[in-house]
Protein backbone atom coordinates (compact mmCIF):
# COMPACT_ATOMS: atom_id res chain seq x y z
CA UNK A 1 0.00 0.00 0.00
CA UNK A 2 1.17 3.43 -1.19
CA UNK A 3 2.43 6.27 1.56
CA UNK A 4 0.03 8.17 0.91
CA UNK A 5 -2.89 5.89 0.69
CA UNK A 6 -2.23 4.73 4.34
CA UNK A 7 -1.79 8.30 5.41
CA UNK A 8 -5.34 8.99 3.93
CA UNK A 9 -6.64 6.15 5.53
CA UNK A 10 -5.53 7.11 9.12
CA UNK A 11 -6.75 10.42 8.36
CA UNK A 12 -10.40 8.80 7.54
CA UNK A 13 -10.52 7.16 10.33
CA UNK A 14 -9.23 9.77 12.41
CA UNK A 15 -11.65 12.00 11.45
CA UNK A 16 -14.78 10.03 11.33
CA UNK A 17 -13.74 9.17 14.90
CA UNK A 18 -13.54 12.72 16.50
CA UNK A 19 -16.93 13.68 13.90
CA UNK A 20 -18.61 11.18 15.51
CA UNK A 21 -17.82 11.58 18.97
CA UNK A 22 -18.18 15.56 18.36
CA UNK A 23 -22.27 14.82 17.16
CA UNK A 24 -22.53 13.03 20.11
CA UNK A 25 -21.72 15.56 23.05
CA UNK A 26 -24.04 18.37 23.93
CA UNK A 27 -21.00 21.98 23.39
CA UNK A 28 -23.53 24.06 26.27
CA UNK A 29 -20.81 22.44 28.92
CA UNK A 30 -18.46 24.64 27.33
CA UNK A 31 -20.25 27.58 28.74
CA UNK A 32 -18.68 27.80 31.78
CA UNK A 33 -15.10 26.76 30.84
CA UNK A 34 -12.64 30.37 31.19
CA UNK A 35 -10.81 30.83 28.19
CA UNK A 36 -7.72 32.27 30.09
CA UNK A 37 -7.22 28.78 31.98
CA UNK A 38 -7.79 26.97 29.37
CA UNK A 39 -4.72 28.82 27.01
CA UNK A 40 -2.65 28.83 30.65
CA UNK A 41 -3.01 24.72 30.70
CA UNK A 42 -2.06 24.33 27.50
CA UNK A 43 1.13 26.74 27.49
CA UNK A 44 1.77 24.55 30.82
CA UNK A 45 1.25 21.20 29.25
CA UNK A 46 3.70 22.16 26.28
CA UNK A 47 6.31 22.78 28.57
CA UNK A 48 5.62 19.41 30.64
CA UNK A 49 6.15 18.14 27.05
CA UNK A 50 8.95 19.72 26.55
CA UNK A 51 10.82 18.39 29.72
CA UNK A 52 9.31 14.79 29.62
CA UNK A 53 10.90 14.46 26.22
CA UNK A 54 14.34 16.65 27.26
CA UNK A 55 14.43 14.01 30.41
CA UNK A 56 13.73 11.17 27.46
CA UNK A 57 16.66 12.07 25.14
CA UNK A 58 18.60 11.63 28.59
CA UNK A 59 17.75 8.13 28.87
CA UNK A 60 17.96 7.47 25.20
CA UNK A 61 21.92 8.74 25.53
CA UNK A 62 22.07 6.27 28.56
CA UNK A 63 20.98 3.45 26.47
CA UNK A 64 23.54 4.53 23.42
CA UNK A 65 25.77 3.97 26.12
CA UNK A 66 29.87 4.70 25.26
CA UNK A 67 30.50 7.37 22.22
CA UNK A 68 26.63 8.15 22.38
CA UNK A 69 25.96 11.47 20.41
CA UNK A 70 25.25 14.95 22.64
CA UNK A 71 22.80 15.18 24.40
CA UNK A 72 21.46 18.13 22.53
CA UNK A 73 21.65 16.06 19.02
CA UNK A 74 19.26 13.67 20.60
CA UNK A 75 16.50 15.70 22.30
CA UNK A 76 16.36 17.60 18.91
CA UNK A 77 15.25 14.25 17.01
CA UNK A 78 13.12 13.40 20.27
CA UNK A 79 11.59 16.61 19.21
CA UNK A 80 11.84 16.06 15.07
CA UNK A 81 10.45 12.74 16.10
CA UNK A 82 7.10 14.53 17.54
CA UNK A 83 6.97 16.32 14.26
CA UNK A 84 6.65 13.10 12.24
CA UNK A 85 4.72 11.22 14.54
CA UNK A 86 2.02 13.68 13.97
CA UNK A 87 1.77 11.72 10.31
CA UNK A 88 3.44 8.44 10.38
CA UNK A 89 1.87 5.83 12.80
CA UNK A 90 1.68 7.06 16.49
CA UNK A 91 4.90 6.94 18.29
CA UNK A 92 6.23 3.66 16.00
CA UNK A 93 6.80 6.60 13.35
CA UNK A 94 8.86 9.25 15.10
CA UNK A 95 11.13 5.92 16.59
CA UNK A 96 11.67 5.36 13.17
CA UNK A 97 12.91 8.52 12.45
CA UNK A 98 15.13 8.95 15.26
CA UNK A 99 16.40 5.31 14.64
CA UNK A 100 17.29 6.13 10.84
CA UNK A 101 19.15 9.48 12.07
CA UNK A 102 20.79 8.27 14.93
CA UNK A 103 22.06 4.93 12.49
CA UNK A 104 23.47 7.18 9.73
CA UNK A 105 24.94 10.09 12.39
CA UNK A 106 26.75 7.17 14.32
CA UNK A 107 27.50 4.65 11.61
CA UNK A 108 26.22 2.05 14.26
CA UNK A 109 23.13 0.92 12.62
CA UNK A 110 22.32 -1.93 15.23
CA UNK A 111 23.23 -0.57 18.26
CA UNK A 112 20.71 2.77 17.09
CA UNK A 113 17.71 0.79 16.38
CA UNK A 114 18.08 -1.05 19.56
CA UNK A 115 18.85 1.83 21.74
CA UNK A 116 15.79 2.99 20.53
CA UNK A 117 13.51 -0.17 21.07
CA UNK A 118 14.96 0.11 24.48
CA UNK A 119 14.14 3.24 25.08
CA UNK A 120 10.41 3.09 24.35
CA UNK A 121 10.38 -0.10 26.14
CA UNK A 122 11.93 1.52 29.29
CA UNK A 123 9.05 4.08 28.71
CA UNK A 124 6.45 1.54 28.69
CA UNK A 125 8.01 -0.06 31.85
CA UNK A 126 7.83 2.68 33.63
CA UNK A 127 4.21 3.70 32.63
CA UNK A 128 2.63 0.04 33.49
CA UNK A 129 4.19 0.71 36.62
CA UNK A 130 2.42 3.78 37.20
CA UNK A 131 -0.92 1.71 36.46
CA UNK A 132 0.39 -0.86 38.74
CA UNK A 133 0.68 1.82 41.80
CA UNK A 134 -2.72 3.20 40.69
CA UNK A 135 -4.38 -0.53 40.73
CA UNK A 136 -3.07 -0.66 44.19
CA UNK A 137 -3.69 2.32 45.66
CA UNK A 138 -6.86 2.61 44.62
CA UNK A 139 -8.68 -0.76 43.53
CA UNK A 140 -12.58 0.86 44.43
CA UNK A 141 -11.62 3.49 41.66
CA UNK A 142 -10.09 1.17 39.37
CA UNK A 143 -13.60 -1.47 39.91
CA UNK A 144 -15.71 1.87 39.18
CA UNK A 145 -13.40 3.30 35.57
CA UNK A 146 -12.76 -0.69 34.25
CA UNK A 147 -15.88 -2.37 35.92
CA UNK A 148 -18.06 -1.96 32.92
CA UNK A 149 -15.45 -1.87 30.10
CA UNK A 150 -15.32 -4.66 27.73
CA UNK A 151 -11.68 -5.22 26.55
CA UNK A 152 -12.34 -8.10 23.71
CA UNK A 153 -10.38 -8.95 21.27
CA UNK A 154 -11.88 -11.34 18.02
CA UNK A 155 -10.36 -14.61 18.59
CA UNK A 156 -8.72 -13.99 22.00
CA UNK A 157 -5.38 -15.46 23.13
CA UNK A 158 -5.10 -18.25 20.80
CA UNK A 159 -5.54 -15.41 17.47
CA UNK A 160 -2.78 -13.48 19.33
CA UNK A 161 -0.50 -16.53 20.05
CA UNK A 162 -0.92 -17.49 16.61
CA UNK A 163 -0.28 -13.80 15.10
CA UNK A 164 2.90 -13.60 16.92
CA UNK A 165 4.46 -17.06 16.05
CA UNK A 166 4.02 -16.26 12.71
CA UNK A 167 5.32 -12.89 12.94
CA UNK A 168 8.37 -14.43 14.86
CA UNK A 169 8.80 -17.04 12.04
CA UNK A 170 8.69 -14.10 9.38
CA UNK A 171 11.56 -12.20 11.28
CA UNK A 172 13.96 -15.22 11.66
CA UNK A 173 13.36 -16.10 7.88
CA UNK A 174 14.21 -12.18 7.52
CA UNK A 175 17.35 -12.31 9.01
CA UNK A 176 18.75 -15.43 8.13
CA UNK A 177 17.85 -13.94 4.50
CA UNK A 178 19.71 -10.81 4.78
CA UNK A 179 23.17 -10.67 5.65
CA UNK A 180 22.70 -6.90 6.29
CA UNK A 181 20.16 -7.51 8.59
CA UNK A 182 21.50 -10.05 10.19
CA UNK A 183 24.79 -7.88 11.30
CA UNK A 184 22.31 -5.05 12.34
CA UNK A 185 20.42 -8.03 14.70
CA UNK A 186 24.00 -8.51 16.03
CA UNK A 187 25.19 -5.38 16.57
CA UNK A 188 21.98 -4.81 18.24
CA UNK A 189 22.14 -7.89 20.81
CA UNK A 190 25.53 -6.76 21.60
CA UNK A 191 23.91 -3.55 22.88
CA UNK A 192 20.99 -5.01 24.78
CA UNK A 193 23.97 -7.18 26.57
CA UNK A 194 25.73 -4.11 27.21
CA UNK A 195 22.93 -3.47 29.95
CA UNK A 196 22.94 -6.81 31.23
CA UNK A 197 27.09 -6.19 32.13
CA UNK A 198 26.07 -2.84 33.48
CA UNK A 199 22.95 -3.30 35.14
CA UNK A 200 23.83 0.13 36.50
CA UNK A 201 23.13 2.13 33.33
CA UNK A 202 19.53 0.13 33.08
CA UNK A 203 18.38 0.99 36.57
CA UNK A 204 19.46 4.82 35.67
CA UNK A 205 17.14 4.60 32.91
CA UNK A 206 14.30 3.06 34.09
CA UNK A 207 14.59 5.71 37.11
CA UNK A 208 14.44 8.55 34.07
CA UNK A 209 11.84 6.67 32.63
CA UNK A 210 9.36 7.41 35.82
CA UNK A 211 10.52 10.78 35.41
CA UNK A 212 9.51 11.17 31.96
CA UNK A 213 5.87 9.47 32.57
CA UNK A 214 5.77 11.60 35.54
CA UNK A 215 5.93 14.45 33.53
CA UNK A 216 3.21 13.29 31.53
CA UNK A 217 1.05 12.51 34.19
CA UNK A 218 1.14 15.94 35.95
CA UNK A 219 0.72 16.82 31.65
CA UNK A 220 -3.03 15.40 32.58
CA UNK A 221 -3.57 16.58 35.94
CA UNK A 222 -2.73 20.10 35.15
CA UNK A 223 -5.14 20.11 32.35
CA UNK A 224 -7.15 18.82 34.67
CA UNK A 225 -6.96 21.95 36.53
CA UNK A 226 -7.33 24.34 33.63
CA UNK A 227 -11.31 22.52 33.05
CA UNK A 228 -11.89 22.55 36.75
CA UNK A 229 -12.40 18.74 36.87
CA UNK A 230 -12.37 17.68 40.59
CA UNK A 231 -10.69 14.04 40.36
CA UNK A 232 -8.20 12.53 42.75
CA UNK A 233 -4.53 11.73 41.79
CA UNK A 234 -5.30 8.14 41.46
CA UNK A 235 -7.49 8.77 38.25
CA UNK A 236 -4.55 9.80 36.58
CA UNK A 237 -2.37 7.10 37.28
CA UNK A 238 -5.33 4.69 36.14
CA UNK A 239 -5.99 6.39 33.11
CA UNK A 240 -3.02 7.91 31.55
CA UNK A 241 -1.58 4.51 30.88
CA UNK A 242 -3.96 3.06 29.72
CA UNK A 243 -5.42 6.18 27.59
CA UNK A 244 -1.58 6.23 26.09
CA UNK A 245 -1.62 2.82 25.39
CA UNK A 246 -5.33 2.80 23.20
CA UNK A 247 -3.47 5.71 21.46
CA UNK A 248 0.01 3.20 20.08
CA UNK A 249 -3.11 1.83 17.97
CA UNK A 250 -1.60 2.95 14.37
CA UNK A 251 -4.87 3.36 12.98
CA UNK A 252 -5.36 7.03 13.15
CA UNK A 253 -3.29 10.31 13.13
CA UNK A 254 -1.56 11.06 16.47
CA UNK A 255 -4.38 9.20 18.41
CA UNK A 256 -7.08 11.71 16.96
CA UNK A 257 -10.85 10.44 18.09
CA UNK A 258 -8.89 7.03 19.92
CA UNK A 259 -7.52 9.49 22.36
CA UNK A 260 -11.00 10.90 23.15
CA UNK A 261 -12.94 7.65 23.14
CA UNK A 262 -10.50 6.37 25.54
CA UNK A 263 -11.43 9.22 27.94
CA UNK A 264 -14.67 8.79 27.24
CA UNK A 265 -14.73 5.35 28.37
CA UNK A 266 -13.00 5.80 31.51
CA UNK A 267 -14.54 9.12 32.83
CA UNK A 268 -17.93 7.93 32.33
CA UNK A 269 -18.93 7.56 36.19
CA UNK A 270 -16.94 10.78 36.45
CA UNK A 271 -20.21 13.07 36.29
CA UNK A 272 -17.93 15.15 33.84
CA UNK A 273 -20.32 16.18 30.97
CA UNK A 274 -19.24 14.28 27.47
CA UNK A 275 -18.28 17.80 25.95
CA UNK A 276 -15.69 19.03 28.66
CA UNK A 277 -14.00 15.22 28.58
CA UNK A 278 -13.71 15.78 24.90
CA UNK A 279 -12.11 19.42 24.93
CA UNK A 280 -10.17 17.85 27.89
CA UNK A 281 -8.53 15.66 25.21
CA UNK A 282 -8.54 18.31 22.29
CA UNK A 283 -6.18 20.50 24.87
CA UNK A 284 -3.72 17.19 25.18
CA UNK A 285 -3.99 17.51 21.60
CA UNK A 286 -3.16 21.44 21.20
CA UNK A 287 -0.13 21.14 22.83
CA UNK A 288 1.31 18.10 20.94
CA UNK A 289 0.72 19.49 18.03
CA UNK A 290 2.58 23.03 19.28
CA UNK A 291 5.32 20.83 20.17
CA UNK A 292 5.30 18.64 17.00
CA UNK A 293 5.48 22.39 15.11
CA UNK A 294 8.61 22.89 17.17
CA UNK A 295 9.95 19.59 15.85
CA UNK A 296 9.32 20.91 12.02
CA UNK A 297 10.83 24.13 12.72
CA UNK A 298 14.20 22.44 14.13
CA UNK A 299 13.95 19.87 10.85
CA UNK A 300 13.84 22.55 8.65
CA UNK A 301 16.59 24.66 9.95
CA UNK A 302 18.61 21.65 11.28
CA UNK A 303 17.99 18.96 9.99
CA UNK A 304 18.93 15.03 11.22
CA UNK A 305 22.30 15.20 11.18
CA UNK A 306 24.29 15.23 13.79
CA UNK A 307 26.28 18.87 13.04
CA UNK A 308 22.87 20.26 11.19
CA UNK A 309 21.43 19.18 7.67
CA UNK A 310 20.64 15.34 6.65
CA UNK A 311 22.01 12.62 7.97
CA UNK A 312 24.73 12.18 4.70
CA UNK A 313 26.11 15.29 5.12
CA UNK A 314 26.70 14.79 8.92
CA UNK A 315 30.27 13.22 9.84
CA UNK A 316 30.11 10.69 12.45
CA UNK A 317 31.09 11.42 15.91
CA UNK A 318 32.16 9.28 18.84
CA UNK A 319 32.41 12.13 21.45
CA UNK A 320 30.25 11.76 24.49
CA UNK A 321 28.03 14.36 26.46
CA UNK A 322 27.31 14.48 29.96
Amino acid sequence: MKPWVRFGLRLAVGGALITLILRRVSWEALEAVEPARLAFGVVAALLLLLAGQCVAARRWKILLGPGSPPWSYLARLYLIGTFFSLFLPTVVGGDAVRAVATAHSTSRTGNAVASVLLDRLFGVAAMMAYLVIGLLVAPELAQAMLGRAEWRIPGGLPLIAAAAAVLGIAAILLVRRSARLSAVVKEGWTAIDALRRFPGRAVRALALGFAVQACYICLWIVLAGAMRFNLPVATFLLAVPLVTLGTMLPISLAGLGLREGAWLLLLRNAAIPDAQIVAYSLLYFAANLMLGALGGVLLAFRGTGLGGGTPSEAAPSGESSG
